[in-house]
């Protein structure tokens, strides 16, 4: 079981996580960040942001560390339980899209 932590803000590059969803021909894999307050702010509802992409001119060590990570990482994928602030939700993953999954209390 994973445990996610809420991401502090948009580059938050310590705090992100994989989901992987069926794509065309195969598994796609989405680097996301956990983002809180889906409906409005201070709802309460936990829900993954998709990041992203963009080509740089250099990359920095924090650049190479994370892409190692997340290629080491388990995906998420529907239906998986995951921790956040010790409590387990349910992913339910809506797809490839920018809001690409909600976390559900278990």
């Amino acid at each position: 079981m994973q445990t996610l932590t809420l991401s502090t803000f948009t580059l938050d590059q310590d705090n992100t996580f994989v989901i992987e969803v069926k794509g065309y021909s195969r598994m796609k894999r989405m680097t996301v960040l956990l983002k809180q307050g889906y409906h409005k702010k201070g709802d309460g509802i936990y829900w993954g942001l998709q990041g992203g992409s963009c080509l740089k001119s250099e990359y920095t060590a924090k650049d190479n560390e994370e892409r190692a990570r997340l290629a080491a990482m388990t995906p998420i994928r529907k239906g998986d339980i995951v921790l956040i602030d010790g409590v387990e939700y349910k992913a339910n993953v809506l797809g490839d899209f920018s809001d690409c999954a909600i976390f559900e209390k278990v």
